[in-house]
């Protein structure tokens, strides 16, 4: 195929084929092209600056080519160096593993050793405390065996030798215990005795030895005594014989009851018998006498010899004047014993009762009593609380219904009054104790409400005055509701209503304080709410508390319905309002 040389060289086959070469990087074939391309074209200047651009990039991309290849290698050295890194590494792991493997299996294999015998002492300890608390309960087999189990398993236990000694010592006193009781048994006291005293010093808090011991000692001790009481009953000496016998009695009341209760009741006649065959008996003697067949009565109530005796001596003692004066004493306290001329008539029959016979504790005591009353009503009237507090704590010591309760009843009303005057002193604490006691006292009296009532409202005064704001306001109205007269004074309607409705709604708020003195201004006008329909005239010897008593009110509610500040004289004749508490 011919090819004009008048065309354009890149139209030429040769070119085409160089330049295809050359982009696929054949630069020998397209070198060989290009220069049968410059013979075909040896004027084209722009072959010539194409063979030199060609050759530039050949040699670059000899460069490159090589360059390639020198990283390639460089990778290749880089890869065999970690390669030959990493497998050294494995190599000196998988050495370091088995050495390191090798001490953990020898360190396992010591704590595990170590934990065995850990757990076998912790074992063994449990057992050994097992077989101590087995001693302490007195199971010295059990306890034997517990430390033979041990010694089986741990020789040098720490401990267990001396464990075992005394296991085997409380074995020893259990059977000399056994021996003990069973010499006990045969009624061999002597020596049983003797075992347990040897018992005692080896252990002295063994079971009920020492308990044994005393009774043992005891035993034989009242056995020495009821043979010095036989002994002085065979020879006639009664009182003698009286007193041993009650001694053995006062010992033991078991011990040869029947021996012992046949003996000393006999002695007790014998003795008064022999006392009243003196020609003529002393008003002592006569007590005496009095005194044994008393005693040999509680022995034999029944028995009719002893009981005439005794009955003779009394006849004898109790002397007609004496028991006249007591008649009259008594008749006049019968129908108004809180009456105080019955009181003081009462007390001067009394007074000569004692002149006769100042000994008899029955006749003194309620002389004493007369007088004591009759004191506190005077002191009562002059506002003496504390010597009207300790004449009535002593009347209702010795006789709670003295005076049909009126002492009671004005001791309670000394208590709320004395407390008040500590209100008014500022000495709440002392109020407070006084009113408690009060309060105390009122449970005692029969339809004690009104008193129950005051006492509480009293004490929550006191509460509040201590700054005890709340307690004060629940006690108010705990003892509002549980008498009634809130309802009361809800119906009346009046200034007692709107103070009430404010200290109820003060509380409700949480407002205490305000609540507190609301409250404690309705009780003190409380009487406003009561009944008032009752009046009385006064008769000579009345007095506050006993009319208080009588109608089931308090002396400082009669003081605040007819408006005394004070304890008044009741003068006769005269008119005073008794309030009610409203049912």
């Amino acid at each position: 195929m011919s090819f004009n040389v008048n065309e354009s060289y890149l139209n030429f086959p040769p070119f085409q084929d160089a330049m295809g070469n050359f982009q696929v990087g054949k630069w020998e074939e397209g070198f060989t092209k290009l220069a049968e391309v410059e013979r075909t074209f040896p004027t084209e200047p722009e072959i010539r600056a194409l063979r030199q651009e060609m050759e530039v990039r050949s040699r670059i991309n000899a460069y490159e080519v090589e360059e390639s290849k020198h990283q390639k290698r460089q990778k290749l050295i880089k890869t065999g160096v970690r390669i030959l890194a990493i497998f050294g590494i494995v190599v000196i792991v998988f050495l370091a593993y088995t050495t390191y493997f090798g001490w953990i299996q020898k360190q396992y294999n010591i704590a595990q050793s170590d934990l065995a015998k850990n757990w076998l002492q912790i074992q063994l300890a449990a057992e050994f405390k097992n077989a101590q608390q087995l001693i302490i309960s007195g199971k010295s087999d059990e306890a034997l065996s517990a430390f033979e189990n041990i010694r089986a398993k741990n020789p040098e236990f720490p401990g267990l030798t001396d464990a075992i000694a005394q296991a085997q010592g409380l074995k020893d006193i259990e059977v000399e215990y056994t021996q003990a009781m069973n010499l006990m048994e045969l009624g061999d006291s002597a020596q049983a005795l003797s075992v347990l005293q040897a018992i005692n010093q080896k252990m002295p808090n063994y079971r009920d030895v020492s308990l044994q011991i005393k009774n043992l000692q005891t035993q034989t001790e009242m056995a020495s005594v009821l043979q010095q009481a036989d002994q002085a009953f065979s020879e006639g000496l009664y009182e003698e014989a009286v007193s041993s016998y009650e001694s053995l009695r006062l010992m033991d009341p078991a011990f040869e009851t029947s021996h012992v209760e046949e003996n000393l009741f006999q002695s007790y006649v014998q003795a008064a018998q022999a006392l009243l065959a003196e020609p003529v008996p002393s008003l002592d003697v006569l007590k005496k006498i009095d005194e044994y067949f008393s005693k040999a009565l509680a022995l034999r109530p029944l028995d009719r010899e002893a009981l005439a005796a005794r009955t003779q001596v009394r006849a004898v003692i109790e002397e007609s004047m004496v028991g006249d004066y007591i008649s009259q004493a008594q008749a006049a306290l019968v129908n108004t014993p809180d009456s105080i001329e019955a009181q003081k008539l009462a007390e001067q029959y009394l007074g000569m009762a004692l002149a006769v016979t100042p000994d008899d504790p029955n006749v003194l005591i309620q002389f004493q009593l007369a007088r004591s009353y009759i004191q506190a009503v005077n002191d009562f009237s002059s506002s003496k609380w504390d010597s009207v507090i300790e004449q009535l704590e002593y009347v209702i010591e010795h006789q709670a219904s003295y005076a049909n309760g009126t002492a009671l009843q004005t001791l309670y009303d000394a208590y709320i009054a004395r407390g008040t005057d500590s209100v008014a002193a500022g000495e709440y604490t002392m109020a407070l104790d006084d009113f408690q006691r009060a309060a105390v006292l009122a449970q005692q009296l029969p339809e004690s409400d009104q008193l129950s009532f005051e006492a509480q409202t009293m004490i929550a005064e006191a509460q509040g005055l201590l700054n005890h704001f709340q307690d004060a306001v629940l006690i108010y109205q705990d003892a509002i509701n549980s008498t009634g007269l809130r309802q009361r004074v809800v119906a009346l309607n009046n200034s007692l209503t709107d103070t009430l409705s404010s200290a109820e709604y003060s509380s409700n708020v949480g407002d205490y304080p305000s609540a507190f003195y609301a409250y404690r201004n309705l009780i003190r006008n409380r009487v406003k709410a009561y009944n008032q329909d009752t009046v009385v005239t006064i008769k000579s010897g009345d007095y506050l508390s006993m009319l208080a008593h009588r109608y089931n009110t308090t002396v400082a509610a009669i003081l605040s319905a007819n408006e005394m500040n004070n304890q008044p004289r009741l003068t006769p004749n005269t008119q005073l309002v008794i309030p009610v508490l409203p049912k």
